[in-house]
């Protein structure tokens, strides 16, 4: 039986992903508390997370800075900091920068889907300045991140 340990880290703290304009900060991972969860904090620049599907993973997303465009099951939603978005596993969603400026939110996964993995193997693949979709597409898929068009 996995005992947590506690984890006490300083916003300097975590491991650091730099995808684009987007910077992802491990703050809690799985492999801490028997998978049950994991949390980043995620700065984006102008721009989406693409409209996408987990299947084995709750998402909750709280915006702490910024102007946050939520599509969730063929929906929109504007949200500002405060916010709280929760998608259970199998529901579509994305969500968007509206601006002005950067924007700020957590993501918590549950139960883990080890994307710190993720996040390391897609920055590595974005150091490319031509980066392999297809392999991007296989990484999605291997990490419960499979995307699906928006409709309209």
């Amino acid at each position: 039986m996995l005992t947590a340990q506690p984890s006490l880290l300083t916003a300097a703290e975590g491991q650091k992903f730099f995808i684009g304009s987007w910077e992802i900060t491990s703050r809690v991972l799985g492999s801490q508390n028997g998978n049950s969860f994991e949390l980043y904090d995620l700065i984006l620049g102008p721009g989406s997370v693409d409209y996408h599907v987990h299947n084995t993973s709750d998402e909750t997303i709280t915006v702490l800075e910024g102007n946050i465009e939520f599509m969730v099951d063929g929906k929109k939603f504007l949200h500002q900091p405060g916010s709280t978005a929760f998608i259970p596993r199998g529901l579509h969603h994305g969500f968007t920068n509206v601006g002005p400026g950067k924007a700020r939110v957590l993501l918590l996964f549950s139960p883990s889907s080890r994307q710190n993995e993720f996040f390391g193997k897609v920055e590595a693949l974005f150091k490319n300045p031509k980066p392999d979709m297809q392999e991007l597409a296989r990484l999605q898929k291997e990490y419960d991140q499979e995307l699906v068009p928006f409709p309209g």
